[in-house]
């Protein structure tokens, strides 16, 4: 279950536009040599970033075969002349200028966002930051009213909270941290569940369940305190995704100034209200 906010935003223009880096020539070395072709370490590299979760944790031999089949398969289909045919010519195309624009436009962003740059933002997220209250808090989450009670009941006689979560809890992480929350702030949680735990005292337990759309809680208090800034190492990654994509969307937006754009409806029809033209 899910129940807090997330601390930043979603991914930027720039961190979709990033492309990863290619090892140097020096440290790219051969891996397999396929009908006289050379695979080197950073195509199964590649590889490997191509891949969901579950499977990039391959052992990297695994990758190699994996690769050595996807070239086989790919000398094949050029043999018979698959490169041609007008559908996978469009495919082509459109890869060729996808790797084109994300290569462009990383290295416009590298050599943008400066460690100058990011620390002056840096210096401005530490002008504008203000402490808040945060507390650190578990919690047990049952489906019932009844059940809650119970619970409640159960700890007064001693029960141990971590204990009782792992039994009772229906939040599946209970199961590894014992109802353990960690650290937020009132407005990481939903308002019933932030209003109940912020006005209790470090170690008291909820007298009476707490009611929110994920059910029933019990709540136990662990520790109070105010927030701190970020190191500039910690903010580093957000403030570098925040101004790349500030200049990706400047870039992109001179880019279309300078450009001749006319659009049309699906239909092929002229679209009435044309952007400006140059």
């Amino acid at each position: 279950m899910t129940m807090s906010f997330p601390r930043f935003g979603a991914l930027t223009l720039a961190a979709a536009l990033a492309v990863s880096p290619v090892l140097a020539a020096d440290k790219d070395p051969v891996v397999a040599v396929l009908n006289g072709t050379e695979i080197h370490a950073s195509a199964v590299n590649e590889f490997r970033q191509s891949l969901p979760p579950q499977m990039a944790g391959a052992p990297f031999n695994v990758l190699v075969d994996a690769q050595i089949n996807n070239q086989l398969v790919a000398e094949a289909a050029r043999k018979e002349g698959i490169a041609s045919e007008p559908d996978v010519k469009r495919a082509l195309k459109a890869a060729e200028e996808s790797i084109l624009r994300k290569a462009w436009m990383s290295k416009k962003l590298r050599a943008s966002v400066t460690d100058d740059v990011l620390q002056k933002d840096y210096q401005k997220l530490l002008a504008n930051f203000k402490p808040e209250d945060e507390i650190k808090a578990s919690h047990i989450l049952v489906e019932t009213e009844d059940q809650a009670k119970a619970v409640i009941a159960e700890l007064r006689k001693g029960g141990d909270f971590a204990t009782v979560a792992k039994a009772r809890s229906k939040d599946p992480s209970a199961q590894k941290n014992g109802g353990d929350l960690g650290y937020f702030t009132k407005g990481e949680m939903v308002p019933a569940f932030a209003d109940a735990a912020f006005a209790m005292k470090v170690g008291d337990v909820t007298q009476a369940p707490v009611k929110t759309q994920f059910g029933w809680h019990v709540i136990k208090v662990e520790d109070r305190r105010q927030t701190t800034a970020p190191t500039f190492d910690e903010a580093k990654p957000m403030i570098r995704d925040q101004i790349a994509g500030q200049m990706a969307e400047k870039i992109v937006a001179d880019l279309r100034d300078k450009a001749k754009i006319k659009v049309f409806n699906e239909d092929g029809s002229p679209v009435s209200d044309q952007p400006a033209k140059k």
